[in-house]
Formats: structure tokens, C-alpha cells, sequence
């Protein structure tokens, strides 16, 4: 383990979802890009928007607000994609639905005031932050979903 202390500040995306937008670190974001149609599989969850191709990968595009059961798909106007880096799991990548373009802010460890509020169960916790009211999304249950989606992904190749 490492001895080296936590940054007094953390370079963070404010990331325009349906409702709250996500606050999260900026280097869990791969790449953010133009909304595009995926190929739709024949089942899944309801969640799972479909499959789409990224830099020579297959990569679960899936719809937040129905994951955290929060409310319909919602692709607004300036709808992109984000491209999300996962921690551990076959799956390096997985895509989400977001409303707009995200932006950099620099999160001091002390400036997130926790909001209390029934968190839903992709959400980890709700938060103010520099006027702002946002969510961090749990990401950990995000990548358990996709690791999920994956495995049922290569049997279902395989068969």
C-alpha cells in the first residue's frame, strides 16, 4: 500500500443526467461521444439500450435512470454517450446515457455536503457541492450489472 497522502483536491465531471446530474471523478470518464443508435440485442433488461462498437470493443450502453428504476430513458437534445472506465471485471468499458456535456470541476475533499434523501440502488449518495445538488452514482454496482451483462453476453455467443 501506499503511504501518499489524498489530494486536497480532486479534478471531477459534473456529468447533465435525467434528474440530478452525477458527480464523479473525472478519470473514471474513458471518453465522451456523439449519441449514436446501438445495435439492440433481442433481450436483456429493460436497462440495457443495446450494444454499441468502441475502439474495436462491444460495450453495454445502458440507460441510468432505468437501472436505478428513477424514471424512462431519456435522450434529450444534446444527449451524448460516455464511455466509463470500470475497476476490475472482464468488461473494461461500459456506456452510458448522459444529457449534455460534462463539466470539470475541482472537488476539494471537504466541499461535498452530504443531502440526506432515499438513495436508489445505483445511486451511492446525494450531494451539495459548490452550490450544486448532484449524485454520486454507486459505481461499484454499475460494474457488478455489467459484469452480469458481459458473462451472459459470451454464453450467449457461444451457443
Amino acid at each position: 500500500m501506499s503511504d501518499a497522502p489524498i489530494p486536497d483536491d480532486i479534478p471531477s465531471l459534473l456529468i447533465p443526467m435525467n434528474g440530478r446530474p452525477w458527480l464523479i471523478p473525472n478519470i473514471v470518464v474513458a471518453e465522451v461521444i456523439p449519441l449514436r443508435h446501438p445495435d439492440r440485442p433481442g433481450h436483456g433488461p429493460e436497462w440495457l439500450l443495446g450494444w454499441l462498437s468502441w475502439r474495436e470493443q462491444d460495450l453495454p450502453l445502458i440507460s441510468f435512470e432505468k437501472l436505478n428504476e428513477s424514471g424512462p430513458v431519456t435522450i434529450g437534445q444534446n444527449a451524448r454517450i460516455a464511455v466509463i472506465n470500470t475497476v476490475a471485471g472482464q468488461q473494461r468499458f461500459y456506456a452510458v446515457v448522459v444529457q449534455g456535456i460534462p463539466r470539470l470541476l475541482r472537488v476539494n475533499r471537504d466541499d461535498p455536503v452530504e443531502e440526506p434523501g432515499d438513495t436508489g440502488p445505483a445511486e451511492a449518495m446525494y450531494v451539495q457541492v459548490g452550490g450544486d445538488l448532484a449524485v454520486i452514482p454507486d459505481l461499484d454496482a454499475l460494474e457488478r450489472v455489467v459484469a452480469g451483462l458481459n458473462s451472459g453476453r459470451l454464453s450467449d455467443g457461444a451457443s
